[in-house]
């Protein structure tokens, strides 16, 4: 049998990388761990505790335990050190990356019998299939109060639809598009191309100003360690201007004054994948400021969350350690963090918006988790759109939970013009058999924390990875855009229902309320 040059090298590589990143001078000679008299439950909060909130068994079923999460923690404890397979796919600089973070560990932290007493624990645990999400009322189909109007973006091109953005200025909606070409396209309130710009890589934010537009690009979509995300400024006459390069998967950005010297700052969420970060950079000058070295970081608010008059940073963390922080400003640009939820490290969390949901003038937090993608593939009960309500005195306590598969993001805002905050959601990892199909949500508020959920017959053409709120037409009530991603090989493209015809790449609801 012959033998590929990567067959070759990339072992060699990864010995040569983990001598090289571990090597170090005057290092304490390695003591193997001793086995301990504790049990497996304890010694999962003691060692995967250590790190992120311990999940419990049942949250996944014993083959996404077995198959998926175990063996990836077997890394992250040390116990499994076949570099070989778990750098296959991934190239000399990424690793380098990865083993010179001390992302995984040079030597076992516990004893591999502790560790089979934790993998027993899990998989004794575990149901055998996923847990049923909580029965709730059937979704209704058909939204009277809005007209569904598609959107064609690329010909008949499967959409690739990256972002979706209002601009309230301008009355304008900005679709940024991933494909062989990347591009954003911009469409007035008739729903009309006005202009276009080509871009390096797929976009994930932007932030129009009145002479320019400022682009987050994040160089490489797909999970990978590369640093090639870039902060760009487009003028009137398309001139590109680079503002920042060398970024971590980037996918959100926040303007405002971090350090009181009248001067615009700029907050990157730099989600990355093994390692990434959240940083702010000085207007004018770009120098960085790290706020928190782990990645997940998803997307971030500045507002002032104690009355103090300075701008605090609000961010949904969703990789490494899941959960909801707020860096409050102490003033010239120093911060102090402190964490206000915790969630399971199998949580999915997706998303956040800052919103006064029971009026009484503090800030809530309307959240969703979703995620689907990572090593715990599985329909999960969990799943859905929670309200974190603010008691004024910096805690935070769930006041409403809505189950939705694989709930990406959630918007409020009082759609039918009665006074109270209403929901728009969508999910990017529906189930199959689900009918009528989840992937938009609108939950009308009732009162005293009560939904009613509808959806639209055109949920069923698309998988709706971004979306927007805003009052596109100037009528004085918000309309909701969504944008649609599909690629071959993508699970759950079965469910979906296209009648023969091209799916559309963005939906626009456009609300009649006042109409």
């Amino acid at each position: 049998m012959f033998l590929s040059f990567r067959n070759i090298i990339v072992p060699l590589v990864v010995v040569v990388l983990i001598y090289s990143c571990n090597n170090s001078p005057k290092k304490e000679p390695y003591t193997p761990p001793k086995p301990q008299n504790l049990s497996g439950k304890v010694l999962a909060q003691t060692y995967c505790g250590s790190c992120h909130q311990v999940p419990d068994p049942t949250m996944l079923d014993k083959k996404t335990w077995e198959k998926g999460v175990l063996p990836k923690m077997a890394y992250r404890l040390g116990v499994d050190q076949d570099y070989f397979k778990l750098f296959a796919n991934v190239d000399a600089d990424e690793m380098q990356l990865i083993l010179a973070e001390g992302v995984y560990p040079e030597h076992p932290q516990l004893a591999m019998e502790d560790w089979e007493k934790i993998k027993k624990y899990y998989l004794d645990n575990a149901p055998e299939n996923p847990i049923k999400q909580d029965d709730k009322p059937k979704v209704k189909v058909g939204l009277t109060d809005f007209d569904v109007k598609p959107l064609k973006v690329w010909g008949d091109e499967p959409p690739r639809v990256t972002l979706v953005k209002f601009n309230p200025e301008s009355q304008e909606i900005y679709v940024a598009w991933r494909g062989f070409s990347n591009f954003i396209k911009k469409y007035n309130a008739k729903l009309l191309k006005t202009d276009s710009i080509t871009v390096q890589s797929a976009v994930s934010d932007i932030a129009p100003q009145k002479e320019t537009l400022s682009i987050l690009s994040m160089g490489i979509m797909d999970p990978s360690e590369k640093s090639r995300g870039t902060l760009t400024q487009v003028d009137k006459t398309k001139k590109v201007s680079k503002q920042l390069d060398s970024l971590k998967r980037p996918v959100q950005m926040s303007y405002g004054d971090l350090n009181q010297d009248s001067v615009e700052d700029i907050l990157i969420c730099n989600f990355g994948n093994e390692v990434g970060n959240l940083t702010w950079y000085e207007g004018g000058s770009m120098k960085p400021h790290l706020l928190k070295a782990l990645p997940g970081a998803r997307v971030a608010y500045l507002k002032d969350m104690n009355n103090d008059k300075l701008l605090d940073i609000v961010v949904l963390m969703t990789q490494a350690r899941e959960g909801i922080s707020i860096f409050y400003n102490k003033g010239k640009g120093e911060f102090e963090e402190k964490e206000i939820l915790q969630f399971s490290s199998v949580y999915g969390s997706s998303f956040i918006s800052l919103v006064d949901f029971n009026k009484d003038g503090f800030t809530d937090i309307l959240y969703t988790n979703g995620d689907n993608a990572d090593l715990s593939i599985s329909l999960k009960a969990y799943h859905g759109i929670r309200i974190f309500l603010n008691d004024g005195k910096g805690a935070f306590k769930l006041g409403y939970f809505y189950p939705m598969y694989g709930a990406s993001k959630a918007l409020a805002a009082d759609f039918d013009m009665d006074g109270d905050l209403d929901i728009a959601a969508i999910s990017f990892f529906t189930a199959l058999d689900q009918k009528p199909n989840e992937g938009f949500l609108l939950l009308k508020n009732k009162g005293n924390m009560t939904f009613d959920a509808s959806t639209i017959q055109e949920a069923k053409s698309g998988k709706w990875m971004v979306m927007d709120v805003g009052d596109m037409d100037k009528d004085g009530d918000d309309d909701i855009i969504l944008g649609s991603f599909l690629r071959g090989g993508m699970l759950g493209l079965e469910g979906l229902s296209f009648k023969g015809k091209s799916p559309p790449a963005v939906l626009v609801l456009e609300n009649k309320h006042f109409k």
